[in-house]
């Protein structure tokens, strides 16, 4: 009797084993996407193409997600590559800090004998049901390689050093997808779904970070006697409050809400959602501060996580890192990814200022600068010869105008009078151009080298 009890329970979870995987095998699908890689030391390159498969599942009748890793840019998808006419999807919406995709696919690909059936989301409670088996336990943390904060659950142990991702499956339901660190939500894929015609990531950032760990004596000094609460630690320009929120600045209150508790998670938890329900970027948030032994509010609204008002970013831009040429000098923005370019030391091979300044300075504005301009390179002419030591310098100013970005250069170039092009670098250091010779330089330059364009600014 009792071999027949334990005969029928391996039957039933093999069974059971057998329809996730069918599930899996029906729903997910393979598209072949095709990227391109820019070197931020040589932006004027075209970029090495590369293409790799990714997982997708198909929501709708011409409409599908697909799960990329975070900061990739993806140029065009495949679907059934292995087929000589491979058919060609494209990308609708990619936020880049998560990497979730939305692929419009083909107008006949519901009429492909290859079709895969259209996903079921897991809906509901993710600690009940059919997937909790994936949520043990809840916090707010950010995948492998993001920013972005949301409500995650973490692995017991690390599944993967690269942060491979899968759909996670429980019989024909998603119950959203792995990192093989953090599992997060089928909920997760269905507001990035439902959030397909707008140009903003769902996901909101809280635009601030806060410190929890307070001895007695500080939290005598930060908060009003018998209350308790965060303390800011950094404001992110251009997703935080920037003028109204400051280090040092105690959190008491959310939309009414103590926070009564030292945890960051608590922080988070009723910052980012209300009444059970997870806010979308875009809604607004009221903190009650405490500053300087007085109370105060603001309101302000919440963005998604993005770097573009950072002085550092990891990258240039979203897609080719931005660069513009003059008298053979290659100039472009300082980012974590041009440092990072000089091997796995870079903190030893490139320059330590500028290492400084990534590690110091990234997070912050500038009064004058929006980016940190520097000579990537000289390209070598005779004209140009006394300069060739001057890599890695930052750009100060053209004829006494601060550089404050890319296209600050631009316009400092074309928009000047003098009769000579006065670039005076870090160290005092100069670069000295007469105008009348230099737009002959340039083009020698540019035929010398073969370049496409002498910047990629539009």
């Amino acid at each position: 009797m009792r071999f027949h009890k334990f005969t029928l329970l391996l039957i039933f979870c093999f069974s059971g084993f057998l329809e996730n995987v069918e599930a899996k095998a029906d729903s997910e699908f393979s598209l072949l996407v095709h990227f391109r890689k820019y070197s931020h030391h040589n932006p004027f390159q075209k970029g090495t193409p590369y293409q790799k498969k990714v997982p997708a599942i198909r929501v709708d009748e011409r409409t599908a997600l697909a799960l990329l890793k975070p900061g990739e840019v993806p140029l065009f998808a495949e679907i059934h590559p292995e087929e000589s006419a491979g058919r060609k999807a494209y990308f609708q919406k990619v936020d880049l800090d998560t990497g979730i995709g939305i692929v419009l696919l083909p107008e006949n690909y519901g009429r492909s004998k290859k079709v895969s059936p259209i996903a079921i989301l897991e809906e509901g409670v993710r600690t009940q049901g059919v997937c909790s088996s994936f949520f043990t336990n809840f916090e707010w943390g950010s995948l492998e390689f993001s920013k972005s904060i949301l409500p995650l659950s973490k692995l017991s142990r690390k599944e993967n050093q690269d942060g491979a991702r899968s759909f996670l499956f429980s019989g024909k339901k998603v119950c959203g997808f792995t990192d093989g660190t953090w599992n997060a939500g089928a909920d997760l894929l269905r507001r990035f779904y439902q959030s397909r015609f707008s140009s903003l990531s769902p996901f909101p950032h809280p635009g601030f970070s806060a410190e929890g760990s307070l001895t007695p004596a500080e939290e005598d000094y930060y908060f009003p006697k018998g209350s308790v609460g965060a303390v800011v630690s950094e404001v992110l320009p251009g997703i935080g409050p920037m003028h109204n929120l400051f280090p040092g600045d105690a959190v008491l209150s959310v939309n009414g809400t103590p926070v009564a508790s030292k945890q960051r998670q608590v922080l988070y938890d009723i910052l980012l959602s209300k009444n059970g329900s997870y806010l979308n970027s875009g809604e607004w948030v009221t903190l009650s501060l405490y500053r300087d032994g007085r109370k105060r509010e603001i309101r302000y609204q919440l963005k998604p996580y993005n770097e573009d008002s950072f002085l550092i970013p990891e990258s240039s831009d979203k897609i080719a890192p931005k660069y513009i040429i003059a008298g053979g000098l290659l100039f472009t923005e300082l980012t974590h990814t041009y440092l990072k370019e000089y091997g796995e030391k870079y903190k030893s091979a490139s320059d330590r200022k500028l290492v400084y300044l990534a590690e110091s300075y990234s997070k912050k504005l500038h009064p004058e600068r929006s980016r940190i301009v520097l000579l990537s390179r000289a390209f070598p002419d005779e004209k140009n010869r006394a300069y060739q030591e001057f890599q890695d310098l930052i750009l100060e100013s053209v004829n006494d105008k601060v550089v404050d970005s890319v296209e600050g250069l631009k316009a400092a170039i074309s928009e000047n009078k003098d009769e000579f092009l006065i670039f005076r670098f870090s160290g005092n250091k100069l670069a000295v151009f007469d105008k009348s010779e230099l737009k002959s330089l340039d083009e020698r330059i540019k035929s010398l080298y073969s370049l496409d364009s002498l910047d990629n600014i539009r």
